[in-house]
């Protein structure tokens, strides 16, 4: 999941300077001018209306304030994207404007009519899941990105803490009229649901008895002990804090916690998409917008199981490599329990792990001038998920910098069970998170001249992104990396469990699969246990569609690579090719076919 740039024309050649986009705005004509002046505008606008956008932009606007997230507002906000594409469409006409400023105001339009056509389809995405949502979200960003450099910000945090009760109100609304419209989560989320809502309230100042603090107590007073204050001020600023926790969150997540206890009883035992009222055609659409492309159900099943059947082929070479003998399934038995495959389940093999990490991505980072012109400044930290959220989050993910470069790219892992972080995945899993990855495809994207905010530092396009992160893992074996086979096997792990999702989340969402049979595909076809195999399966029976979005995306950056060597010839440059994929942030990939085509016939 990700989160979520500085232009070099080292080795593209000729051709591939021609189609990098013009470095400043000013270079271009005046209509184009004016069309940068309505995204920034636009952008602007919105970022001050969502003050959490803001704070992971950098931006201390309404620092001491939450979003709101009600229906009034999601209306509202309707009726804005309707009367900016209405503005865009009459006042940019296509044919003043230079070829970059066309790409842009065609992404423009496309963002604004995805959210038009998806609006529909609001209260059938699940508020909460078993993996993110606000009751997680909230305080993560809090902590992770609400900086408190002053005595000013402090107070805006614990402001912002008071406020907890009108947000998590506006949460509700949300459940209600979900419920009402026939969706909520399948019956077995919620005892997990309101387990870990109840983790944002335990320890002090909300239980005064116990021996550790709540976690957003214990973020704030360490921050507050951190300034340059005098100890009286200090100490009121910590009883703020203890007062807003007590008479702000404790209230929220409480009556959070109510609600999903009297709704429980209501919930559906399925699981799928097809259960919702116009299951199939909600399905349909969560496909669309994960992929970019006009995929149906069907064709992604088929899809998934041809690539299994391939890369179980691949497994079955390592197998022949390392000498073993055995099944398919011995192998991945052995794999999954041998001691000698695991980092200690202790605070120093956990250590261990994360400096493992980081000397992967040391080493990747020093051969990326032969593969890449394009590079980020930002740079990127390995870091444990913090114990109050180790439960809800997935094995591993990224967040993204700020641009003003004071917080850095994270890579994220789960480390709350040593077991199901073997050794021979954390390289492949540190090239997707981090670099070649995400962290790259990430800060090269917000640090491009010449490229509108709103494209940026925009999200959505997950095949894009996601297939990028998986495109980078057989990029590092292309590199010369994963020399030791069993780090090898991780790799073709790694990229078996994208096709078994091609499988399990269609099978779950289109052909009425239970939670158990698609339990048991997964633990059938990979190594993985059973309890990570249920917590992957949980994550997309929450998130109807995403799980295909990584290997179709892979897939179809692979599919445009070797039709530009085909077209090029000795004039392929991977660097280049590289370029075209990164220069212009997130695509649609029907865009970013058109894009390497243009460069791939000049």
């Amino acid at each position: 999941m990700i989160s979520r740039r500085y232009l070099l024309a080292l080795g593209g050649g000729t051709a591939a300077l021609a189609l990098l986009p013009s470095v400043a705005f000013a270079a271009e004509g005046p209509a184009d001018r004016a069309l940068y002046a309505f995204f920034k505008e636009v952008f602007d606008r919105d970022v001050a209306a969502n003050p959490l956008r803001a704070m992971q932009l950098g931006r201390k606007i309404g620092y001491d304030q939450l979003d709101d997230v009600s229906e009034a507002r999601a209306l509202a906000d309707l009726d804005q994207t309707k009367a900016d594409l209405a503005r865009l469409r009459r006042d940019f006409p296509q044919d003043k404007l230079s070829e970059a400023a066309r790409l842009y105001a065609r992404l423009f339009q496309e963002r604004a009519e995805d959210r038009i056509e998806d609006f529909p389809w609001r209260h059938h995405q699940y508020v909460l899941t078993l993996v993110s949502g606000p009751h997680t979200n909230l305080p993560v960003q809090m902590i992770n990105q609400h900086k408190v450099e002053s005595k000013e910000d402090a107070l805006a945090y614990i402001a912002r803490l008071r406020l907890f009760p009108r947000y998590f109100g506006q949460i509700e609304e949300r459940l209600r009229l979900a419920d009402a419209a026939g969706v909520l989560p399948p019956r077995y989320f919620f005892p997990d649901l309101i387990s870990t809502t109840r983790n944002q309230i335990k320890g002090r100042p909300i239980e005064p008895d116990a021996t550790v603090d709540a976690p957003l107590y214990a973020d704030l007073t360490g921050k507050i002990a951190k300034l340059t204050l005098p100890d009286t001020e200090k100490a009121a600023l910590m009883e703020q804090a203890k007062a807003a926790m007590i008479d702000g969150v404790a209230p929220a997540f409480r009556s959070l916690i109510t609600w999903l206890q009297g709704a429980a009883p209501r919930a559906n035992p399925d699981h799928g998409a097809w259960r919702l009222p116009k299951g199939q055609e909600f399905y349909a659409s969560c496909l669309k917008r994960w992929t970019s492309l006009p995929l149906t159900a069907d064709y992604i099943h088929k899809t998934g199981l041809a690539e299994v059947t391939r890369i179980h082929g691949e497994i079955r070479a390592i197998m022949k490599q390392v000498d073993f003998k055995g099944s398919l399934n011995d192998f991945f038995n052995f794999t999954r329990d041998d001691d000698r495959f695991y980092f200690p389940d202790t605070e120093e093999g956990k250590a261990a792990y994360l400096k493992q990490a980081m000397e992967y991505t040391d080493a990747i980072r020093a051969k990326l001038d032969l593969f890449f012109n394009l590079k980020p400044k930002a740079p990127m930290e390995v870091r444990a998920v913090e114990p109050f959220r180790e439960k809800s989050s997935p094995s591993a993910f990224y967040n993204g910098p700020s641009p003003d470069g004071k917080r850095p790219g994270i890579f994220y892992a789960n480390l709350s069970n040593m077991r199901a972080r073997p050794r021979y995945g954390l390289e492949t899993l540190t090239y997707h998170e981090g670099i070649p990855g995400h962290h790259m495809q990430v800060a090269i994207a917000q640090e491009l001249d010449g490229v509108p905010d709103f494209q940026k530092f925009g999200g959505g396009y997950s095949a894009y992104g996601e297939g990028w992160a998986l495109y980078t893992e057989q990029l590092a074996k292309e590199m010369g990396f994963f020399q030791d086979p069993y780090s090898d096997y991780g790799r073709l792990v790694a990229e078996l469990w994208r096709a078994v999702r091609l499988v399990v989340d269609s099978g779950i969402h289109a052909k009425r699969w239970d939670r158990q049979q698609a339990i048991d595909y997964f633990i059938n076809n990979t190594p993985m246990d059973r309890d990570g195999a249920a917590r992957e399966i949980d994550r997309y029976i929450g998130w109807p569609g995403q799980a295909t979005s990584y290997k179709i995306g892979m897939l179809k950056i692979l599919d445009l690579r070797e039709a530009a060597k085909k077209r090029m010839g000795a004039r392929f440059d991977i660097r280049g090719f590289h370029d075209t994929v990164l220069k212009n942030g997130r695509l649609p990939l029907p865009i970013l076919q058109e894009q390497v085509e243009a460069w791939s016939k000049v």
